[in-house]
């Protein structure tokens, strides 16, 4: 086999490529690394089909054409996927004595062995394929396997943790009980039972508000903290003869490969722009193994995501039909096909920050050294989320308000959190995961529809930790209210569902997660959705005990009345301050002004934690689909 420059040398002299052409390729191997043929495909200096003629040629191997003539079904699952797509082969057929391996790597004396060491005794022979054939033909062999991985293997194998079962008989009681009990007390005592209720609504309502408050003081704390330990540290390591490590920057050719999961739905419209957006990344793309997942019934995106032509480093993978037909699901099917050592979600109009991938990889180094080093004794870290804002964010007042409560939840409330050591909730993009971590979470929840909140909790059982990174993504704020309705309603019923499933066992959970993972799961997962649901009763039991008691003469005790107006105003007060810091902070004073209209905003909420109600009961696993693309090109300049 002749060394990969005398390859580059070789399609030199036979004309396929140009000597810029070659030069370009060699330096970005040297700082890159991987295959000098790889690299000529990605700088589109020849086709993956011719690149691999000429290797055939080269390895003295004839080429095989795995979609036209796949390999033998049984054969190929001899060798699992992962290792067949990890090692760029798989057994084609048998001939005689002879097994035929298609291969994307030359076929060396180590990959003899290999071959040999799975497949067991035989004569070798090698075919060249490309690697789009060979994970297509690994794809349809393993394609039943996949399918469980995708929907079936957390509801399988840890059926506590999913929500295909959904409400436990005693969940689904509780609250017919509580309502009995409610209803009996105020036939027997209008007056006791009218506090009860009041009292119970502002309980819950302060509650949440409470939580978000503080989770949102502490951010101030945590910058100084951080600080502080920098310093810590710094003196440690000098004392150890060691460089702070934050400093560190892997080299081109030390970053991992990092798998981009980006499913797509309905969404031909955008779906070119995420593959440009993607292509900004400031990370080498012979390290990118980015993933469109498409759904088999949407024909019209496929049809564009093929037109269009994507790069090399970008497959199109066409996920199977089954049910629950969720965005989780999909991602769980790319990631069973995924190559890199880390795994992030965007979602189809996302605009992330051009270094998000290597400040993700830095995180996750940072905390690898500090364990190696014994600078940490905290849980190893299995995902980081980034920030996300809006880029239409002053569209209208929608959008406004939707700038405002992300600028609230990412800024201010997570960044507490992670000081207080809390679980956190993930965003639906822009989490970033170790591969390994994640796999053995058992990957997404197909059946909960806020898979994202769900494993930054069951990350929290397994004995991981999650954490956040100062970068951003800029994702498209629904504009339409009917619309937003719709993706809050999927929001909340979720984050209902996620409790639900926490709560099966109550005292297993808290032995798991401690008294941090119950405060994080009860006073934001559960504690958010019940706010929603009780702030019309709060709003309207507080409007109707002040109007009883000023104009008609209602009997109730004068604490009642004074403690009902004063924690309404007050949580809401709290909340409009808060949110209009940290929308003015992450945007500008013209956006953070709207959050005067936040308890008008809190009743669309309402609406849709009684619709997410609902659909709880009679339709837990349904997917309500947010439309991208409603302002087109449209961008404001509040994010800048």
């Amino acid at each position: 086999m002749r060394a990969p420059l005398e390859i580059g040398q070789s399609l030199l002299s036979s004309g396929l490529i140009t000597e810029d052409q070659l030069e370009a390729a060699l330096l970005r191997q040297r700082t890159e690394g991987g295959h000098l043929g790889h690299q000529l495909v990605l700088g589109g200096a020849i086709g993956r089909r011719e690149l691999f003629d000429a290797l055939a040629e080269q390895w003295g191997a004839p080429r095989v054409d795995l979609i036209a003539e796949p390999p033998d079904h049984d054969l190929v699952q001899a060798v699992s996927y992962p290792v067949a797509l990890r090692e760029g082969w798989v057994p084609w057929k048998r001939d005689g004595d002879q097994l035929i391996v298609a291969t994307t790597v030359a076929p060396t004396r180590a990959v003899e062995e290999r071959v040999l060491e799975l497949c067991g005794p035989a004569e070798l022979s090698f075919r060249v394929t490309t690697s789009w054939d060979l994970w297509r033909a690994i794809e349809a062999a393993h394609r039943s396997t996949l399918l469980f991985e995708s929907q079936d293997r957390l509801a399988t194998e840890r059926p506590l943790s999913s929500a295909l079962e959904g409400l436990t008989r005693w969940q689904r009681w509780s609250p017919v009980v509580v309502v009995l009990l409610v209803l009996v007390g105020i036939v027997l005592s209008p007056r006791t039972g009218f506090v009860l209720v009041l009292a119970g609504a502002n309980v819950v309502f302060s509650a949440a508000i409470l939580f978000k408050t503080l989770a949102a003081v502490l951010v101030p704390w945590r910058r100084a903290h951080q600080s502080r330990l920098r310093h810590a540290e710094v003196r440690e390591r000098q004392r150890r003869g060691l460089p702070p490590i934050w400093r560190q920057r892997r080299a081109d050719a030390d970053l991992p490969t990092y798998t981009i999961l980006i499913p797509v739905y309905n969404e031909a419209n955008v779906v070119a722009k995420v593959v440009e957006n993607i292509g900004s990344l400031d990370y080498p793309k012979s390290k990118l193994d980015v993933m469109l997942l498409l759904e088999a019934d949407d024909e019209e995106t496929i049809a564009v995501a093929r037109a269009m032509k994507p790069p090399e480093y970008v497959r199109l993978v066409v996920v199977p039909p089954g049910k629950p037909q969720t965005k989780p699901r999909a991602c769980n099917y790319g990631l069973a096909l995924a190559r890199g050592e880390f795994a992030v979600i965007f979602d189809a109009e996302d605009r992330p920050d051009r270094d998000q991938l290597r400040q993700a990889v830095a995180a996750f180094d940072r905390d690898d050294l500090e364990r190696a080093e014994g600078l940490s004794t905290k849980n190893p870290l299995a995902v980081v989320q980034a920030s996300l804002y809006y880029y239409n964010a002053d569209y209208n007042v929608l959008t406004r308000m939707f700038a405002i409560e992300y600028a609230h939840w990412f800024e201010a409330m997570l960044p507490g959190m992670d000081a207080a050591g809390l679980p956190l909730p993930l965003g639906g993009t822009s989490n970033h995961f170790r591969v390994s971590a994640l796999q053995s979470m058992g990957a997404w929840d197909p059946y909960n529809v806020t898979e994202d909140a769900d494993a930054g909790l069951r990350a929290s059982v397994q004995g991981f930790r999650v954490a956040v990174i100062e970068s951003g993504t800029g994702e498209e704020a629904c504009s339409q209210t009917a619309a937003w309705i719709r993706q809050r309603t999927r929001w909340i019923k979720g984050y209902l569902v996620t409790s639900a499933v926490n709560t099966r066992h109550p005292l297993r959970f808290a032995r798991q997660v401690g008294v941090r993972g119950v405060v994080g799961m009860v006073g934001l997962i559960m504690a958010t959705p019940l706010a929603f649901l009780a702030y019309p009763l709060a709003l309207g039991f507080t409007a109707a005990t002040y109007i009883g008691v000023q104009f008609i003469g209602l009997d109730l005790p004068a604490w009642v009345v004074g403690t009902s107006i004063t924690t309404f105003l007050f949580g809401n007060a709290m909340m409009i301050v808060s949110a209009a810091i940290a929308a003015t902070w992450r945007y500008n004073w013209r956006i953070g002004a709207f959050a005067i209209f936040t308890p008008v905003y809190w009743l669309l909420h309402s609406v849709a934690a009684w619709r997410a109600l609902y659909q709880l009961v009679r339709d837990p696993h349904r997917w309500e689909k947010t439309p991208h693309g409603l302002t087109e090109d449209y961008e404001s300049d509040a994010h800048v």
